[in-house]
């Protein structure tokens, strides 16, 4: 049955079925009797919120899902393929088949052996690196996630969510699924999302409820939700979202603005209560994920081209070979007993048979030319230098979040460091995008100590020295904040000239933003989340200069908003 199955279902049973179906239960009435109120048009789907039973006949997928690259029957065929894509791994089992043939000159075990080595060794490097895969994906499908349950709120593993589901996500916590956002413990409905798995982008976004949903919030009220979505079906569109949410006959539009993507995080939200619109690989973002590539680095295309020029020096040299032993056979050689026909390699009546055999013959015995420990080497170096060198380096340490280098392939380790495009929107994509404040201009007096980058550039350019003013012992350094100034800092600002700009400009860093705040209302433990790290550090600056920001409430922007407007009239 379709996604789009609860108007499909009301068609299928016209007739004797459908007066059968409404006189089962409660549920199956209300449930023909929204799908003739609002058909669904082709493509869309129907999830009943807070009912799994209703959801259950058309058989949505599940929340689990996987990264890995094989499965357990996928694994070695697959890992063939793979093995076989390079031109040496074909070479060598040409010559591996050759020399188990009555005309090779050596021991096959020679040939068979080194090529069974490097084809078990990077399996094995496959396997590995795919069971760690596998790992994460444990690790992710076991999260726990609030579910309602019974009137309670019920722990459950991710892989057990099903759509339909009334979930509560807590603040800092991950979206389990695509989620249709229904209340929040901020008065006003709303949320912030952090979407930097996403989108890279480390601003907070709003996202703001359905007002008809907003007191579903406890267990006991959020009980008695019983919508009907019917919203698109799954796709990768990650900005756009058409649906309509039905509630006691009032249909209600849905909007991106209600929807939360999986891999987004709650901020500056105690908790939020949505229901599971997409799950599993139905998500977007698994929608917009692809299965894991095959790489083959520049080397490695290197290395076939170099293999096939090889090849094609080895068949030129077996094939004059070849030609020569045709041309000079002859049954005079009576110390080979030719006479007697002992077979169509040395056969002088059949010199194109001599010349094909010795041909196959000579490559098995030249074959060394191209050496098959290489690629062990090569596989053994890149296995060792991601599990030690990469995974393990300090200077790839990030010490803010406590996280290490993980490398998730060892396909393209020679890859590193090698740019030959750069694509970029804007500044931020390269830098490390952080903002201090360093100087300001009040009322056309220049303030800080130091020098910022622009000066000692301009000042390089010209050949002059900057002379470098001494710190302060109080000076104040934090993230965002990098400014030293004794005329104005410490409340030094009343003793100037112009105290009242002083005191506007710092009071205009304290309320023209949208900086949220986060932590105990205390300048030591309050952290400042902000759209752009510019935000961040004017607030910060307002803070230490005694302007201390610590709290938006709707009923402060509606003032402030008032305020305005009697100053404009």
């Amino acid at each position: 049955m379709s996604g789009g199955s609860g108007w499909e279902r009301i068609r299928s049973t016209r007739g004797g079925r459908l007066s059968r179906e409404t006189s089962l239960t409660g549920r199956t009435a209300r449930t023909v009797r929204l799908g003739r109120v609002q058909p669904q048009a082709p493509g869309y789907r129907t999830i009943y919120c807070n009912d799994r039973e209703a959801n259950l006949p058309v058989r949505f997928k599940g929340n689990s899902i996987s990264t890995t690259k094989y499965n357990f029957l996928t694994f070695l065929p697959k890992g063939l393929f793979e093995q076989f894509r390079r031109v040496a791994n074909c070479y060598f089992l040409f010559i591996s088949i050759l020399s188990m043939t009555p005309i090779s000159p050596v021991n096959p075990v020679t040939n068979v052996v080194p090529l069974s080595l490097v084809l078990f060794v990077s399996l094995i490097k496959e396997a590995f690196e795919d069971w760690k895969r596998l790992q994460n994906d444990m690790v992710i499908n076991n999260n726990p996630v609030d579910v309602l349950h019974d009137q309670v709120w019920e722990t459950i593993p991710w892989k057990k969510l099903q759509v339909g589901d009334i979930v509560r996500i807590k603040q800092d916590g991950f979206f389990p699924a695509d989620l249709l956002f229904l209340a929040s413990t901020n008065a006003d409905g709303v949320c912030y999302i952090e979407t930097s798995n996403l989108d890279g982008e480390t601003n907070l976004k709003i996202r703001k409820a359905v007002e008809r949903t907003w007191d579903y919030l406890i267990p006991e009220k959020a009980v008695e939700f019983k919508g009907e979505v019917q919203c698109e079906q799954p796709n990768n569109s990650l900005y756009t979202f058409t649906g309509n949410l039905i509630i006691e006959n009032q249909t209600l539009p849905l909007s991106p603005n209600q929807l939360l993507l999986r891999g987004c995080s709650l901020r500056n939200t105690e908790y939020i209560v949505a229901a599971v619109i997409f799950t599993g690989h139905e998500t977007k973002v698994m929608m917009n994920s692809m299965n894991v590539p095959s790489k083959r680095s520049t080397l490695e295309r290197k290395l076939d081209k170099l293999i096939l020029t090889l090849f094609g020096t080895l068949f030129g040299m077996c094939l004059v070979g070849a030609i020569g032993s045709g041309i000079f056979i002859s049954s005079d050689y009576y110390y080979l007993e030719l006479q007697r026909g002992v077979g169509l390699e040395f056969n002088p009546s059949s010199r194109f048979s001599v010349v094909v055999l010795t041909l196959f013959t000579l490559l098995t015995l030249y074959s060394t030319i191209i050496p098959i420990s290489l690629y062990v080497s090569i596989e053994m170096i890149k296995f060792i230098q991601c599990a030690q060198f990469i995974n393990k380096d300090l200077h790839m340490y990030h010490v803010e979040t406590d996280t290490p280098a993980l490398a998730r392939t060892s396909n393209l380790n020679e890859e590193l460091g090698q740019v030959e495009y750069i694509f970029s929107d804007k500044t931020g994509t390269l830098t490390r995008n952080l903002m201090e404040f360093f100087k300001c201009s009040i009322g056309g007096e220049v303030y800080g100590t130091g020098f910022t980058e622009i000066e000692r550039g301009g000042a390089q350019r010209i050949g002059a020295k900057l002379q470098e003013a001494q710190r302060s012992p109080h000076a104040v350094h934090e993230k965002g904040f990098n400014f030293d100034d004794s005329r104005i800092m410490r409340g030094a600002w009343r003793n100037e000239s112009n105290p009242d700009v002083c005191k506007e400009f710092f009071r205009c860093l304290a309320i023209c933003h949208t900086v949220l705040t986060e932590g105990d209302e205390s300048p030591d433990k309050i952290t400042y989340q902000a759209a752009s790290p510019d935000e961040a550090a004017l607030v910060t600056a307002a803070k230490n200069f005694g302007f201390f920001f610590y709290r938006l409430t709707t009923a402060m922007m509606l003032c402030s908003a008032f305020s305005l407007l009697l100053v404009n009239l």
